[in-house]
């Protein structure tokens, strides 16, 4: 469950499993939704890139084959300040084919 961490208190954490973009990589193999934002050039100054690509994750363990719209609403909380959405939305729609290859 995708949470905004400046919401949340560290006492209601306890006994959660907690997950950050720091979680995705596996040593030096990055995550395809990370890897998919490299490769569709899907953030300028980086700001909101981590929790855009945790709300990414968050749709993806809760739908293997989200639409475009789907995306834009799980990423609807982010702001990024440099407009640089239709990457986002290319990342994350790189990132799906990506999952979906590899389940197959």
């Amino acid at each position: 469950k995708a949470v905004y961490s400046c919401l949340i208190l560290a006492v209601e954490c306890d006994g959660h499993e907690i997950l950050t973009i720091e979680g995705l990589s596996d040593g030096d193999k990055l995550d395809p939704i990370q890897q998919a934002f490299i490769e569709k050039d899907a953030f300028q100054c980086g700001f909101c890139t981590s929790g855009q690509i945790m709300s990414i994750k968050a749709l993806l363990e809760k739908t293997t084959q989200p639409s475009s719209e789907d995306i834009r609403i799980a990423i609807s909380g982010n702001l990024c300040r440099c407009g640089a959405y239709p990457g986002i939305v290319a990342a994350a729609e790189h990132a799906v084919n990506i999952y979906t290859k590899r389940r197959s």
